[in-house]
């Protein structure tokens, strides 16, 4: 009997070791795992992952088996890595058009490593899906850069910070989206949800579209500054030479920071800008800046790790500073 529970045990242990993958962290290595994520994310088998559709779940599928591999659990509350919630769509009948219900899904990963407080690095997985034109031709929105490279740098970061004790001051929840574009539904469920306390929320972290550096001009966009005093003395304006950084004190309310900050969660929102193949069927992985992902990711990574286990403040932004980026907003549309 003996040798059949150690016969067991065995073989438990090298069932978790193998699902739990080693990686390489050179930048090589980081930017090959990035492009693999956001190539598979926006191919056209998974039909643009509408929120609610089989191909939005499809897309949970493939960040759930990486959370696996990386090692991380569900959470607490949770039985499985998904948080499903109900969502209205349109659907058109013979006659008419109806309203039905559908499921969409939140990806929640959790590093539990026995601290107070808890980091959330969050991006939306979703995007628009697909029509047929008039022509009866097939039309897929693949949404590489928004979001697949967000949900790369996800999953990059947890595979990062789970092998890498420097980062463990912290737990952390590693949050895919749903129906972010169909208003910030999946988001706005799991605050609503109160599935995890705010009081245990250091901050929350947010990538939505970080893959375009270069488009335009060589500049990472970071909102919510002044969503708590500490912001300022921990972003760098040097980590990169060859990279300007527009660092604003606001953030527009169009991505899924917005409900951390209305229930008193200080954030941090890094993009690469609104680029003309913003929802537009040309948001294809042969338009992304792979490298530029890696960057933004190895940049964020440096500003968590000057944090000390604490829960920083948190601050209201003033009207000035929402006007200001309003008006930055509305500007990129244009420039």
């Amino acid at each position: 009997m003996k040798h059949i529970i150690f016969g067991f045990i065995a073989l438990f242990l090298a069932q978790v070791l193998w699902a739990q993958q080693t990686f390489e962290f050179n930048e090589t290595d980081r930017t090959n795992r990035i492009k693999e994520d956001i190539t598979v994310l926006a191919h056209d088998s998974l039909r643009g992952r509408e929120g609610g559709s089989e191909w939005e779940f499809r897309a949970g599928n493939y960040i759930i088996k990486e959370y696996e591999e990386i090692g991380l659990t569900p959470l607490p509350d949770l039985e499985y890595f998904r948080q499903p919630f109900t969502i209205e769509k349109s659907v058109h009948t013979k006659d008419s058009m109806i309203t039905i219900e559908v499921e969409s899904n939140n990806i929640l990963g959790y590093l539990d490593n026995g601290m107070p407080y808890t980091i959330v690095i969050g991006a939306h997985y979703d995007h628009l899906g697909y029509k047929y034109n008039s022509d009866s031709a097939l039309i897929i929105y693949n949404g590489a850069d928004d979001n697949a490279s967000g949900s790369a740098a996800v999953m990059e970061m947890a595979r990062y910070i789970k092998n890498n004790e420097a980062f463990h001051k912290y737990n952390y929840i590693f949050a895919c989206w749903g129906s972010e574009e169909k208003g910030l539904l999946g988001s706005n469920y799991f605050c609503s949800s109160e599935i995890y306390p705010f009081n245990k929320m250091a901050f929350y972290v947010n990538f939505d579209m970080i893959g375009r550096l270069g488009w335009k001009r060589n500049q990472i966009d970071i909102f919510g500054m002044g969503s708590s005093t500490v912001w300022e003395g921990f972003v760098p304006e040097d980590k990169y030479e060859d990279y300007k950084l527009k660092k604003m004190a606001a953030a527009f309310d169009a991505s899924d920071h917005a409900c951390f900050y209305k229930n008193q969660t200080p954030f941090i929102y890094f993009t690469s800008g609104l680029p003309p193949q913003y929802h537009q069927p040309t948001d294809e992985s042969d338009i992304i800046n792979f490298q530029g992902v890696t960057d933004i990711i190895e940049y964020c990574e440096s500003i968590i790790l000057k944090f000390d286990g604490e829960k920083p403040d948190f601050r209201e932004f003033t009207d000035k500073e929402i006007s200001k980026v309003s008006i930055y907003f509305i500007g990129q549309f244009f420039n």
